[in-house]
C-alpha cells in the first residue's frame, strides 16, 4: 500500500476517542477518592460495593445540591464529586458483572 502523506498510518476507527473528555471536570471526582483513600484504603472500593447502596448514595448526593447545598458536610468537599464517584463505581461494577474486562482489580 502507497501513500502520499508523510505519516505513519494508523486504523483508529470505533476505537475510543479519550480527547473528548475534560479532565479537568474529573478533579471533584479525583479528591473525593482521595478522601475515600485516607478514610480507608486505596482502591478499597474495588473489593466490592452493593450496587444498591451506591445509587443510594448518588441520590443523596444529588438531593443536596438539588436543596442548594454544594457540598457535603462529612467530606467539606463538593457533592459533584461523590456523584461522579457513584457513577464510576456504579459503571465499574456493572461492567464487571457483564464480562466486559479491562477492568483492574
Amino acid at each position: 500500500m502507497s501513500t502520499t502523506s508523510n505519516q505513519g498510518l494508523r486504523y483508529n476507527a470505533g476505537k475510543l476517542r479519550w480527547s473528548l473528555m475534560d479532565y479537568k471536570a474529573m478533579e471533584p471526582m479525583i479528591r473525593v477518592l482521595m478522601f475515600g483513600s485516607q478514610k480507608y484504603d486505596d482502591h478499597n472500593w474495588k473489593k466490592g460495593l452493593d450496587k444498591i447502596e451506591i445509587l443510594e448514595s448518588l441520590q443523596r448526593h444529588l438531593a443536596g445540591m438539588m436543596n442548594g447545598e454544594t457540598h457535603d458536610n462529612e467530606s467539606g468537599l463538593p457533592h459533584i464529586g461523590h456523584i461522579l464517584c457513584n457513577a464510576m463505581f456504579y459503571s465499574h461494577f456493572e461492567q464487571k458483572d457483564e464480562g466486559l474486562g479491562g477492568l483492574a482489580d
